[in-house]
Parts: structure tokens; C-alpha cells; sequence
């Protein structure tokens, strides 16, 4: 199989996450919406005392997910070894994106369970905001993978 048949296969594959990344972080911003209509005033499930110290927790939580994609995916697109063929950079190169997209997802998902605990809507548009924000940024594209592969 063609170089240009494997890369077309791989990111098709690592786009198609993205993609399904993306509808998910609208599907939760749906679900809120409907509890905020639904529950009006919505204060959540739970009734925490220091709440605060909960929300202090989550952005800290996001922001580690954020700085730990920073740390982690140059480690995983290190530059190629020399005698690393195509097809075994190119599984890399997968596992590279898949990673960083699902650990973009993560502050979404905190912000979703904070909603539902806190019932603060604002915290959950910040940390969904921030995960498609970091899906964007890192989404799979064939330019930027026809460089790393060419490097």
C-alpha cells in the first residue's frame, strides 16, 4: 500500500475521533440546556457545603489536563528515528492525536459533572469552551502530518 493510502487511512481515522469528540461536547452542551429549562432555577443534584473548594479543584484539574498536553505530546511526536519506517511513524503520529484529543475532552467533562453537582452554568461554558478550544487546536490535519512525516 501507497504512503499516501496509509496517511489518508490513519487520519481519516484520528479525524473521525475529532469529529465524535466535538459532538459529544455539543451534546453536553444540549443536556445542560435542557436541565437549565427543565429544572428552572437548576442548582444541581448535590448539595455540597464548600462547593468552592470543589470548583477550585475542577479548573485546577483542566488546567493540569492542559499543561500536561503541553508536556506530553511533544515526548509522543518525537522525531523520527532513522531507521523507523513509514507505516510504524504513522501509527505514532495516530496515537499521538487520539491521545491529545481525548485529554482535550477532559475539562468538558469536569465542567459537565461540576454543572450537574453545582448547577453553575458559567464554570461548565469556561471548561467546555477551553476543551473545544484544545480539539481545534490540535485537530488531525494533513499538512501538519505530511511535514511531521517529511521531518
Amino acid at each position: 500500500m501507497d504512503i499516501r493510502d496509509e496517511l489518508q487511512i490513519h487520519l481519516k481515522s484520528a479525524t473521525l475521533i475529532a469529529t465524535a469528540i466535538i459532538a459529544c461536547l455539543v451534546v453536553y452542551l444540549g443536556l445542560v440546556e435542557v436541565l437549565r429549562a427543565v429544572y428552572r432555577p437548576f442548582r444541581g443534584f448535590a448539595t455540597i457545603a464548600n462547593i468552592q473548594q470543589l470548583r477550585y479543584a475542577v479548573f485546577g484539574a483542566a488546567a493540569a489536563v492542559i499543561v500536561l498536553i503541553r508536556l506530553l505530546r511533544p515526548r509522543l511526536l518525537r522525531k523520527k528515528a532513522p531507521r523507523e519506517d513509514a507505516k510504524t511513524a504513522l501509527h505514532r503520529l495516530q496515537r499521538a492525536a487520539i491521545m491529545t484529543l481525548v485529554l482535550g475532552e477532559i475539562p468538558g467533562i469536569l465542567g459537565l459533572g461540576l454543572f450537574l453537582l453545582s448547577g453553575y452554568n458559567i464554570d461548565f461554558y469556561v471548561l467546555v469552551f477551553a476543551s473545544l478550544l484544545l480539539v481545534f487546536m490540535y485537530f488531525p490535519r494533513r499538512t501538519a502530518w505530511e511535514e511531521w512525516l517529511r521531518d
